[in-house]
């Protein structure tokens, strides 16, 4: 039977005919590889074109965008440009539109649709790299940032002037290991925008990364010179000053930057962490004392003033700021560690001593395995356990310690100084000078070793060879304080008074002195003086550092043995020394000063008691064992005068000391004949 259809019904068998032969039967090669046919799209309805209506659409679709409804703005978008369909600008809207509704692929088609309607537009490019781009994490990093590097450098070849292709290159570039492109890139985007600062902290946060800090400064300084008000720019050059040592430069933008923010807590920490670091304690106290006034739990403000206080001899409040940092966290290794150098400072090592341990335990790895941190951390541990041990008489353990870390890591000059200035200490004199010999001639730039070499030197009675090898130091670095001060002890040693004091003048002079090193000059030259008793000289001295910072517990003591020793002023002494004790409770040094004192008067049980603490906390000073020789004598214990005066001449190092303490064991035996001799 012959079968009629409706014009209709025929038209929808061909039309899904064409399809279907279109889909499976491809003519040719080309045929095969075209992208599959949109359906609903070859289906709709051919739009008249209108701009007038594409415009009237595209405002709709702005301002449905506007008010964060996606959907009907892409809606409307697809209208405006059904109505232009040869607009690229119009493309690209509605390609921005769908990445806002996470659409990605129909996105990408719309760029392309809109390349392809006008190559020489690069805000196609623009938004297809940023779709590539901010793909990586769903697609795959490498390829897809290809991928968008490859749109960008077609957008640079379409707009050689459009800025915003280098500097998504510079970033990109950066990313995928590029560097010279990144940083050729990065410069054209601050050729174009010179305005603009942005080129060239992409370039400086690049080389931070790196550490190469030098370079670091040279870009962010270029980038302040554009916008010399930006904060974040200044905070990262004032970082950078602070990790290359440079916080003298830090602190004046610190400053700047505060004046910018208002009383910025992080800026505050931050300038008072410079102005600590650069020495200058007082005015880091006036800094963080407000702050930790106003928020008590402030731990990185509270170790930061303990860190002031500690540096400006202020041990009981630098104790009382770090106790409260653990008391509000326990396991604060950083609080604990100053806390510990508060005590080693203070004159109670013992209490140092269990810190560092402790500190070391909580530190060790089941596995005998760290990081370079961690090492570094331990290293810095052993080296102040090791101090304490020292200030303690116990020098056999501190030896042990600084041969374990020279042994771990033989290059680390550090540990080398430690180590030979430990050998001086405990009297092993010739391995000292083995050691520092063998260093410093096969490294003689090597500043700490050249001065623990000239003091090794000093002790064993060559002042000129010693003197010889800080001149030298100080032609390599004639700024350096530390220099200066050893010379002026080794002359003092070979008793050339007067060139020591012309030494500590000249470093009077230094531009590169900080807080708190004019006090020290003044305190050795007060030591010189008192060393030629020329006491009033001294003693004027002294009291110019207690005037300018009167809580100076070693100035206090200086003051008061100075007096006590030679029997002057007794009452003061004490009074000065008991205001020392007063700052350090535990300061063995200070202990047998007042001990001292109590004899001179006549006070022998007082005296017995003072030095007899002093002993226990500092076991092998032979200043003390020798006021404890002297004490026992006179009360007629020669048996005890005796064996205290032994321990002087053991750990002594001072000839001349050495010499007295001898004479006064012929003393005794002299004594001791003459009451056995019968009458």
């Amino acid at each position: 039977m012959k079968v009629f259809t409706t014009p209709r019904q025929c038209d929808i068998f061909v039309l899904w005919l064409v399809c279907v032969t279109g889909s499976f039967w491809p003519a040719n090669a080309q045929e095969r590889t075209r992208k599959p046919i949109d359906i609903d799209k070859e289906l709709r309805a051919k739009v008249p074109q209108d701009r007038a209506s594409s415009y009237y659409h595209y405002s709709l679709a702005k301002w449905f965008e506007e008010k964060g409804d996606i959907t009907q703005a892409i809606s409307e978008m697809r209208k405006a440009a059904d109505a232009n369909d040869k607009s690229a600008s119009v493309r690209v809207e509605l390609a921005g539109l769908l990445v806002k509704a996470r659409n990605f692929r129909e996105a990408i088609e719309e760029c392309r649709e809109a390349i392809r309607l006008d190559p020489k537009d690069p805000e196609g490019y623009w938004l297809l790299a940023y779709i590539y781009d901010n793909s990586r994490e769903r697609v795959g990093g490498k390829e897809s940032l290809q991928k968008a590097v490859k749109e960008l450098e077609t957008m640079r070849e379409v707009a050689p002037e459009d800025e915003r292709a280098y500097y998504a290159l510079g970033r990109a570039y950066l990313e995928l290991g590029e560097t010279e492109k990144a940083l050729q890139a990065y410069e054209k985007f601050q050729s174009l925008r010179p305005d603009s600062d942005a080129g060239y902290v992409a370039m400086a946060e690049y080389y931070q990364k790196k550490a190469d800090k030098e370079k670091a400064v040279e870009y962010i300084l270029k980038a302040i010179e554009i916008q010399p008000e930006s904060v974040k720019s200044m905070m990262m050059l004032a970082s950078l000053y602070s990790q290359t040592n440079r916080d003298k430069e830090a602190i004046p933008i610190y400053k700047k930057i505060l004046k910018l923010t208002g009383d910025n807590p992080t800026v505050q920490r931050q300038l008072g962490s410079s102005l600590v670091d650069a020495g200058q304690f007082e005015d880091a106290i006036r800094i963080l004392e407000p702050m930790v006034q106003a928020a008590p739990s402030d731990t990185a403000a509270l170790t930061q003033l303990g860190r002031a206080r500690l540096g400006a001899r202020q041990i009981p409040k630098a104790i009382e700021s770090f106790k409260a940092v653990l008391e509000q966290n326990p396991s604060d290794p950083e609080a604990e560690f100053y806390l510990g150098a508060c005590y080693e400072q203070g004159g109670d090592p013992a209490e140092a001593a269990e810190i560092f341990s402790r500190l070391l335990e909580q530190t060790k790895s089941p596995t005998g395995k760290y990081s370079d941190e961690q090492r570094n951390n331990r290293a810095l541990f052993q080296q102040h356990l090791a101090s304490a041990y020292q200030d303690m008489g116990e020098n056999e353990k501190a030896v042990a310690i600084y041969e374990v870390l020279v042994k771990e890591d033989p290059e680390n000059s550090r540990h080398l100084f430690l180590l030979i200035n430990a050998y001086r200490v405990n009297h092993q004199t010739e391995k000292a000078l083995a050691l520092a010999k063998e260093h410093f001639e096969r490294n003689p730039k090597d500043i700490q070793i050249g001065l623990v070499y000239a003091r090794t030197l000093g002790d064993a009675g060559k002042h000129n060879q010693g003197a010889e090898i800080l001149h030298k130091l100080l032609q390599l670095d004639a700024s350096n304080l530390d220099i200066y001060m050893n010379l002026s002890q080794i002359y003092l040693q070979g008793k050339r008074f007067s060139d020591a004091e012309k030494v500590l003048r000249r470093a009077q002079t230094l531009e590169s002195l900080r807080e708190g090193d004019t006090e020290r000059i003044k305190f050795q030259l007060a030591s010189l003086y008192e060393r030629q008793k020329d006491f009033d000289r001294a003693e004027s001295l002294f009291k110019e550092i207690l005037k300018t910072n009167p809580d100076n517990a070693s100035a206090l003591n200086y003051m008061g043995y100075m007096l006590a020793d030679r029997g002057v002023r007794l009452q003061e002494a004490v009074e000065y020394v008991e205001k020392a004790l007063a700052l350090e409770p535990n300061n063995g040094a200070y202990l047998d000063s007042l001990g001292w004192a109590f004899f001179k008067l006549n006070d022998l049980k007082q005296a017995e008691t003072y030095l007899l603490k002093a002993v226990s906390i500092v076991k092998n000073d032979p200043t003390i064992h020798d006021h404890l020789g002297d004490l026992y004598f006179k009360s007629g214990d020669y048996r005890k005068a005796e064996e205290y005066w032994n321990r002087s001449l053991t750990s002594g190092t001072e000839a001349e000391e050495i010499q007295k303490v001898r004479e006064k064991m012929e003393k005794l035996k002299e004594t001791s004949r003459k009451q056995k001799r019968p009458e």
